[in-house]
C-alpha cells in the first residue's frame, strides 16, 4: 500500500530471489501485493537481475503487450502538426545555431556575442544597467 514501508521477511526474499529472475516484474509484484517499484528497489537492493535471455525469449510477448498497450497517435495525419521544441521551432526566425558547422556561420555567431559582449561592458562601465544576463567582469 501506499506511504506505508514494507517489512522484507526471510521468506519474502527468499520468494523475491526465486521469481525474480523468472518472472515480468508486475507478476511479482503481484505476487507479493506490493508495487512494481518496491520490488525492483528491493531486488536491487539484493543485486538480483533477470536471467540472460530472458527478454530473448520474451521479445514477442513483450511487443505484444507493447503493442497493446499503446496509445493510438492522436496527431497522425494531422497536417501542419509539428513536435513542439523540435528542429523547425527550436531558433526564432532569423537566428544561427550555436552548433552551425559552417565557418562563415560560425564566424557570425562569434561577431555577434563579442560585438554583444563589448556593448554591455561600454553600459556596466558608464553605470547603465546591462541588456544581457551575461556576467561580465
Amino acid at each position: 500500500m501506499k506511504g506505508l514501508k514494507t517489512t522484507w521477511t526471510t521468506e519474502m526474499e527468499t520468494d523475491l530471489i526465486r521469481l525474480f529472475p523468472l518472472n515480468y516484474n508486475k507478476d511479482v509484484a503481484a505476487h507479493f501485493n506490493l508495487s512494481m517499484r518496491t520490488i525492483i528497489r528491493k531486488a536491487r537492493e539484493l543485486r538480483l537481475s533477470k536471467e540472460d535471455n530472458f527478454f530473448e525469449l520474451r521479445k514477442n510477448e513483450i511487443i505484444e503487450m507493447a503493442v497493446k498497450n499503446r496509445r493510438p497517435n492522436r496527431t497522425k495525419g494531422i497536417k501542419g502538426w509539428f513536435v513542439p521544441g523540435g528542429e523547425k521551432t527550436k531558433y526564432k526566425k532569423g537566428n544561427i545555431p550555436a552548433t552551425a558547422t559552417d565557418a562563415e556561420l560560425v564566424k557570425k555567431i562569434h561577431v555577434k556575442r563579442n560585438a554583444t559582449i563589448r556593448r554591455d561592458r561600454l553600459r556596466r562601465k558608464y553605470g547603465m544597467s546591462p541588456l544581457t544576463k551575461m556576467n561580465l567582469k
